[in-house]
């Protein structure tokens, strides 16, 4: 699974400097097996009515493609059902300024399929090396494309989720802010997915020193898991799992305060873990108040100054107290819907 373009990196609470394709990514702050839903094992070999099906699809799809100025790369072949990714690259001849990549999702079962162009396009794998994605932990097949927009310089890579049936292919209805970033914390069986909380935006900042976001910034991630026909981001499941991140924030806390230089560095991770105190305390039950304190003595002492030092910044960096009144003026979810499915 690549989690390099995508700005989702999987884990809970980042500080995003190029900022995570599920990535760039760093290392998760408390470790978890990810991707533990795999798609469900293949069946037995396709008939071969099916294959010359997918075959004749195929061949239409590639030389409809090839009159759009498009040639063959790759075919991702998909086994059960029998199904593929095609790839393609600009023929010769077209310009430099089309430098881009096209997709087409091509099943045995209709004649229908899917196609997309983007700067790039990958095909993301499960931990285990698989193509399809469980991402409801129902026995769903699901493909997961990451389309990054290229110019002068590609940008930040957006997921494109296509559910697979034996209907064929189909844009998912419903999928995960960040598919890829998946893990099974509770070992329910239904993934739990990271997605964007809280962003605070430090500064503006040049590309060569921030990356595609072109923001010194720092994240608090939630979570969000299928429940109800939607991927819901307040189930009480989650309290538990944000009682972890709370925990953890806590013990990043004793040594943000204990930090001798702190008129030195860019206090990038005070601000995440100040952020993450706030807003797990609250997701469990503490008072805004007392969270907030817990905030506030994390910072102290802390100047968001050497930022300009340590990042070529394209504005003055924000202060705290700028920083603090933004982080209280989020809405935080009330994690009160029980899930209606037996674990």
């Amino acid at each position: 699974m690549s989690c390099t373009t995508y700005w989702y990196s999987c884990f809970w609470a980042a500080v995003t400097l190029a900022l995570p394709g599920c990535g760039p990514s760093a290392a998760q702050t408390t470790p978890a097996q990810p991707i533990v839903n795999s798609a469900p094992p293949a069946g037995a070999p396709a008939p071969q009515s099916e294959l010359q099906r997918l075959r004749k699809h195929l061949a239409h799809a590639e030389e409809k493609a090839r009159h759009a100025g498009w040639l063959k790369k790759e075919v991702v072949e998909i086994p059960d059902p029998p199904a593929a990714i095609v790839l393609y690259e600009p023929a010769p001849d077209q310009a430099p300024a089309t430098l881009v990549a096209r997709f087409d999702a091509v099943s045995a079962a209709g004649s229908q399929v899917l196609t997309g162009q983007s700067g790039m396009v990958d095909v993301q794998k499960t931990k285990q090396g698989a193509l399809l994605w469980d991402l409801r932990g129902n026995g769903s097949r699901s493909v997961v494309l990451h389309l990054t927009p290229c110019g002068a310089s590609c940008g930040q890579a957006q997921p494109r989720v296509l559910d697979l049936t034996a209907a064929g292919f189909a844009d998912a209805t419903a999928a995960p802010e960040c598919p890829t970033c998946a893990t099974d914390l509770d070992r329910d069986r239904i993934p739990e997915f990271a997605y964007r909380m809280v962003n605070l935006k430090v500064a503006a900042c040049a590309r060569v020193s921030c990356g595609p976001s072109y923001a010194l910034e720092v994240q608090v991630r939630g979570l969000e898991s299928w429940e109800a026909g939607a991927f819901q981001r307040d189930l009480r499941d989650f309290i538990p799992l944000y009682f972890d991140r709370l925990r953890d924030a806590k013990r990043d806390a004793k040594r943000a305060r204990r930090a001798k230089n702190k008129s030195e560095v860019c206090p990038l991770n005070a601000l995440r873990v100040a952020s993450e105190l706030y807003v797990y305390g609250q997701l469990i039950g503490e008072k805004e108040a007392d969270a907030l304190k817990s905030a506030d003595a994390v910072m102290a002492g802390y100047s968001m100054g050497p930022c300009e030092q340590e990042y070529d910044l394209l504005g003055p960096p924000r202060t705290w107290g700028e920083l603090r009144e933004e982080l209280t003026k989020v809405k935080l979810q009330k994690l009160e819907r029980w899930r209606q499915v037996k674990k």
